[in-house]
């Protein structure tokens, strides 16, 4: 239960602040190229520090890691909340790469070794925590509509939610229970056998996790500027987001049910292709529905890719799983910037841009579909 408690506290906060925090750098004077690039540089130094932290959590224990990275956000929502130019929004974005990274990796390592004590409930545990996740991050979306729809400026929001996170963090330095240390082994006899195994088994995967890398990209940066060129009310972006966080919950509850066959996989490219299309669209209703579409099949597919990997990746999984997302955020906070560029013209253009780029791992995917599966 009491880490249940940190999970929606601290998803609560990111829920009010998910609806809003594109619109705020456009608000506050930035271009949608500069609002590209300083998401791209969350995932960048996400990447870059994956390896540092994951080193830091085991040497110091999971809880600090988990406290040092609620720190950096805190640090990071501060910076977004009194943000005016270039220099405070990279330095958030900065911080908020850093604090990903230490928390991304201690979490789930948090709750197998240092959370429960019967291994085998860890599939369980970890499921729940999931289930509180996504439910605080739908209630902080809600929260935010409400906040905006009695003309409480988004400001304020920003100061709220880092209350909250304020809050986590005392929560996990004084309630969490202690991490157990693991004892930090010398390198063995084998480990440049293990380098090597590992250079092989990355050079035979990295065309499957360029492909995946590609393909998880969906351009969410887009989606609020989107929303606001329609004329929709900033006080009902956060409801909006909750529709969509639903829909995405459907697409992986959809998942669990289905076989992955190559004909699905093609129907689902398509409407994929199609819906990120039409969320380009001029007429709201057709936007916004082509986005729940598209959130509903994203799922789908992600649980897909997730299977796919995790089912190629026999040995060493931890170390490749980790190259796998350091691939992911990497081709992630390209394919944004890149992204970015196209938007200085229209959002459609971008949307253009980033369908066509996914056609090549889209037919990757489908020629390897049956040897995978």
């Amino acid at each position: 239960m009491k880490y249940y408690l940190k999970v929606g506290i601290e998803h609560l906060a990111l829920g009010m602040i998910i609806p809003i925090s594109i619109v705020w750098k456009l608000n506050s004077g930035l271009s949608i190229y500069q609002v590209a690039v300083t998401e791209a540089l969350i995932l960048i130094v996400t990447a870059l520090s994956e390896l540092p932290t994951g080193y830091f959590a085991d040497k110091y224990g999971n809880k600090i890691s988990l406290f040092v990275g609620s720190i950096f956000q805190i640090i990071s929502l501060l910076l977004l909340a009194n943000g005016n130019n270039m220099t405070i929004f990279i330095f958030a974005a900065i911080a908020s790469g850093i604090g990903w990274a230490f928390i991304s990796g201690a979490d789930e390592a948090y709750i197998h070794d240092d959370y429960i004590e019967d291994k085998s409930q860890y599939k369980k545990t970890f499921s729940t925590a999931l289930i509180v996740d996504e439910a605080a991050t739908v209630l902080g979306m809600l929260l935010v509509s409400l906040l905006l729809f009695v003309n409480i400026i988004p400001k304020s929001i920003f100061i709220i939610a880092g209350i909250l996170l304020v809050i986590n963090s005392l929560y996990i330095a004084f309630v969490l229970p202690k991490s157990k240390l693991q004892i930090l082994k010398a390198p063995q006899e084998s480990s440049l056998e293990n380098i090597k195994s590992m250079k092989n088994n990355i050079f035979i995967l990295l065309p499957v996790i360029v492909a995946f890398a590609i393909m998880y990209e969906s351009g969410r940066f887009l989606w609020q500027p989107q929303l606001k060129t329609l004329g929709i009310d900033i006080a009902t972006f956060g409801l909006i987001f909750a529709l969509l966080k639903l829909a995405s919950i459907l697409g992986s509850l959809l998942a669990r049910q289905r076989k992955f066959h190559t004909t699905d996989l093609l129907i689902i490219f398509i409407l994929l292709s199609v819906s990120l299309l039409l969320f380009g669209s001029k007429v709201v209703v057709v936007s916004i529905g082509a986005l729940l579409i598209f959130l509903f099949i994203e799922n789908y597919l992600r649980v897909y890719m997730s299977t796919v990997l995790n089912k190629l990746i026999t040995k060493q999984r931890a170390s490749l799983l980790s190259v796998a997302s350091f691939t992911r955020n990497i081709v992630g906070g390209s394919l944004i910037v890149l992204m970015g560029l196209f938007a200085q013209k229209t959002i459609l253009l971008a949307l253009v841009f980033l369908v066509i780029i996914k056609i090549p791992a889209i037919v990757y995917i489908l020629r390897k579909n049956d040897s995978w599966t």
